[in-house]
């Protein structure tokens, strides 16, 4: 059973919660602003966006947070297959004293607009090109600045998620093996359906706030495959954001908005694998940070430190 080692002040889960509710909604700007964004750089966005509150919080009740980031790079594979774009580290101390560890993995896949009908992600060859690839052809450059509409509907489709594929399936055994959960983190624009015309006009809006945030949203591995298996889809099929979301609206339902993942489920033990006291002697933790082979590409990191005079708790 996944406990609490003491319970948490509103103060410190609210602030958590404000702090990657501005992460999401800056990501999310940023696919909203621009369609063609790969889910590449989503990542590092999210990842730059989480660092700019790298310096410890206090609080006046005596409790401290700490946010910390750590980019790896690629290459962290499960056999052949990615299994997490971003691992989450949760670690509770009193008095700066580890009491208990855990960690969420997250697969990251992004809603491509309509008009997109291929999985245009970054190739090999362009890492091979380098700087050069700053200065394409003449004719890919005109293909990249004429005039075009790009739109995000109900329809869209996660170009990238293939039902039943073997990065797909990779996953789900790589949780049968080692007990350890992962979550996809689905990109969305801030509001759907958006419309976005290029090129942008200087000065314009790029996006509308919207009282029903889409945004970036996680959802159990587990959990997407039995949705996806009731919705019928066949193998290789892509889903679309109506085959996975039920409302759009409901950030506290799956998939939950990120902030709301992180904040009310991740920290209060409900979603993650809880990794003990000391991490290095949990095999499914050390896999996934520390050998060369685990399956990760970057890392975030959330302390939180109790004051001495708070009891430890067993159970919760």
């Amino acid at each position: 059973m996944n406990t609490l080692p003491f319970a948490i002040p509103g103060e410190v889960t609210g602030w958590i919660r404000n702090v990657f509710s501005t992460v999401n909604a800056r990501v999310s700007a940023k696919l909203t602003a621009f369609p063609t964004t790969h889910e590449t750089s989503l990542d590092m966005s999210l990842i730059k966006e989480v660092s700019q509150h790298s310096a410890p919080v206090s609080f006046s009740s005596g409790w401290l947070v700490r946010l910390e980031t750590h980019f790896l790079g690629g290459g962290r594979y499960w056999g052949r297959w990615e299994i997490a774009d971003l691992g989450i580290l949760i670690v509770f101390r009193r008095a700066g004293v580890v009491v208990q560890t855990k960690i969420a993995l997250m697969q990251s896949k992004r809603l491509y607009p309509s008009e997109a009908q291929t999985t245009a992600e970054d190739h090999p060859l362009d890492y091979i090109v380098g700087f050069s690839r700053l200065l394409p052809a003449e004719q890919e450059y005109k293909s990249a600045v004429k005039a075009r509409t790009f739109s995000f509907q109900d329809t869209s489709r996660y170009r990238a998620l293939e039902f039943e594929g073997k990065q797909y399936e990779a996953i789900l055994g790589y949780e049968k093996e080692t007990t350890v959960p992962v979550h996809y983190l689905l990109y969305n624009p801030l509001q759907l359906p958006l419309l976005v015309t290029y090129p942008v006009e200087a000065g314009n809006s790029r996006y509308q706030d919207s009282t029903s945030r889409v945004g970036a949203r996680v959802i159990a591995a587990s959990s997407l495959d039995f949705k996806l298996k009731q919705g019928g889809l066949l193998p290789s099929d892509n889903p679309a954001f109506r085959q996975i979301f039920e409302t759009a609206s409901s950030e506290q339902s799956p998939p939950w908005s990120l902030e709301y993942f992180i904040a009310d489920l991740v920290l209060s033990c409900k979603e993650g694998h809880v990794a003990g006291v000391n991490p290095m002697e949990d095999e499914a933790l050390f896999t996934v940070f520390n050998r060369r082979s685990g399956p990760i590409s970057a890392a975030l990191s959330i302390t939180i430190d109790a004051p001495a005079e708070v009891a430890t708790q067993l159970n919760q």
